[in-house]
C-alpha cells in the first residue's frame, strides 16, 4: 500500500486524514487485511516513526509493516519499488492508502484471471490502464528501478519492459458498484462522503 504524498487537494498528507476521530488508514487496513497474508504500507522517512508511532498498539487480521522508500519525493513509483525490494511473495496488489471503498469480490476476481507468472496484472477502464489498483510480479523490481534512476517516475514507466496482462471492465460487468472499488479520496467533498457512508 503506498502512504504519503503531498496530498496538494487535501491539504495535507492523507496517511494522518482522520474520520471521526478515527484515522482513515486504520479504516482502509480494517477493511483489506483479512484478504492478504502481509501488508506492506511504503512512505517517505520523514513520515515512518509517526506511522509507526499511529499503528503501536493495534492489531489486524494479518501483518502490517512500514517500509521507507529510499528515493523520497520521487511518487508512487518508488513507493512500489520500495515494496518490491521488501516482500516476502512472489506477488503483490498495489493500492494508495486513500482508498476505502475497494472490494473484495473484484481483487480476487483479478488474481483470479491471472495467466502469467511474472508482470503487471491490471485493470482497464475506457482505454486507462489503473496502476494503482493492480498486481505486480517481483520480478518488475529491476526494470521499475530502471525507471527511477533515468528519472522516470511514472507508475506506468516501466510496463513496455515487462509482460502486462490487461484485465478488460466487461470482466467485472456482474460486481455492483465495481468502479467504487478504484477510487481514493483527494478531496474533502470525498471525505465527507465516505463519513456519510460508514
Amino acid at each position: 500500500m503506498l502512504g504519503g504524498g503531498e496530498g496538494r487537494r487535501m491539504g495535507g498528507n492523507k496517511l494522518f486524514l482522520a474520520v471521526d476521530g478515527l484515522l482513515l488508514l486504520h479504516c482502509v487496513l480494517d477493511r483489506i487485511c483479512p484478504w492478504f497474508r502481509e501488508v506492506l504500507l511504503a512512505v517517505g522517512p520523514k513520515d515512518a516513526s509517526s506511522l509507526s508511532l499511529l499503528l503501536e498498539g493495534r492489531s489486524w487480521a494479518s501483518p502490517v509493516r512500514v517500509v521507507v522508500d529510499r528515493a523520497p519525493g520521487k511518487g508512487p513509483l518508488a513507493g512500489l519499488v520500495a515494496g518490491l525490494r521488501e516482500m516476502d511473495s512472489p506477488w503483490a496488489f498495489l493500492m494508495g492508502c486513500d482508498m476505502p471503498w475497494i472490494q473484495e469480490p473484484l481483487v480476487r476476481r483479478m488474481w483470479a484471471l491471472r495467466e502469467r507468472e511474472e508482470g503487471v496484472l491490471c485493470w482497464e477502464r475506457e482505454g486507462y490502464l489503473e496502476p494503482l489498483h493492480a498486481f505486480y510480479s517481483r520480478s518488475c523490481l529491476p526494470f521499475a528501478e530502471e525507471a527511477l534512476a533515468r528519472k522516470d517516475h511514472k507508475l506506468k514507466s516501466f510496463y513496455p519492459q515487462v509482460p502486462v496482462q490487461v484485465v478488460p471492465e466487461e470482466a467485472f460487468a456482474d460486481l455492483p458498484g465495481h468502479r467504487r472499488s478504484f477510487e481514493g479520496i483527494n478531496t474533502p467533498l470525498q471525505l465527507e462522503r465516505f463519513r456519510e457512508s460508514r
